[in-house]
């Protein structure tokens, strides 16, 4: 069998994600049918590592990433003009004067890398190069799966090319030649991560409530999964969430006539699990959650089968 990749998405934070995520890496993990491997490429907040940690005590691989590129200053070519500040030549204000030394300074986190004060500068004392923008961190996690996560470093702009830097190394690993599915753990949103991400997918799950937010952002990101014309179904987390706004979520499904995969009605066992950094089919396997999980993870199978 081909390698599968399998996404799971939702339109905004905070509805279930990670934790559907990390209970689909358990289950495929102790599945002899599938030989799995978990990418988390919210590399802005990436937490599946939390629930998934390493399978011993030796060190995860940590491989540098070079995908932003900010501008540095070279002092021994600058003749303390003040151009650089008087001509306000960075519009992110990312330029300060330091009166004691008469030089300019740059700060990091304002920098976009923009070049023009390479551009500008008489003296050519700016260049711009690219800096470390993050982490690829890949270890063997509990179930004998490879986990692979990116990590943006503070004041980095590229989050898009780090999820793209996450999934090349995820090709390019031992691994993958044996193995047969992926799953990824997608960033919320529909912005450049996710469009990064949802690239080369074969299949998504997009994870939703019954909230007036919920329908709103799972409209938006399904609008976005339409554009890349991928396959994908809609699981439910909160089902059975009592609110007004329940008839109008259902009918939203019934017109679109969208594949359910299941349902997970409210249960304590999730904030549990969550709590002591379990998936919740492994902390309370016979939980209302794991038993309508578990049913979700049987459904899938059933749509792989297509590939």
């Amino acid at each position: 069998m081909d390698n599968i990749i399998v996404g799971i998405v939702s339109g905004k934070g905070g509805v279930g994600k990670t934790s559907l995520t990390a209970s689909l890496a358990s289950l495929a993990g102790n599945d002899e049918e599938f030989t799995p491997i978990i990418l988390d490429c919210d590399v802005d907040a990436p937490n599946l590592s939390i629930i998934l940690p390493p399978d011993s005590d030796i060190e995860p691989q940590k491989d540098d990433t070079y995908t932003t590129i900010k501008a540095t200053f070279i002092p021994d070519k600058c003749v303390h003009c003040r151009s650089c500040i008087d001509d306000h030549y960075c519009e992110f204000n990312a330029l300060t004067w330091d009166e004691e030394k008469e030089i300019p300074n740059i700060d990091y986190l304002k920098c976009e890398g923009c070049g023009a004060c390479k551009t500008l500068c008489p003296e050519h004392a700016f260049e711009i190069h690219p800096v470390k923008s993050g982490e690829i961190i890949s270890y063997d996690n509990k179930y004998g799966s490879l986990l692979i996560f990116g990590k943006t470093i503070l004041g980095s702009t590229t989050s898009g090319k780090l999820v793209s830097e996450v999934k090349e190394f995820a090709k390019h690993s031992d691994k993958y030649q044996s193995s047969n599915l992926t799953i990824v753990d997608g960033p919320p949103g529909i912005g450049c991560p996710v469009i990064a991400m949802l690239t080369g997918l074969n299949y998504v799950i997009a994870i939703t409530e019954p909230t007036p937010s919920g329908l709103h952002d799972l409209v938006r990101i399904l609008e976005l999964v339409d554009q890349f014309k991928i396959p994908f179904s809609i699981v439910v987390n909160k089902a059975d969430l009592k609110s007004p706004f329940q008839e109008k979520f259902k009918k939203y499904i019934k017109d679109t006539k969208y594949k359910i995969l299941g349902k997970i009605n409210f249960d304590y066992a999730i904030p549990e699990a969550m709590s002591y950094a379990e998936p919740v089919v492994d902390y309370a396997p016979n939980s209302k959650a794991s038993i309508s999980i578990k049913e979700i993870y049987k459904n899938l199978k059933k749509e792989l089968k297509n590939f």
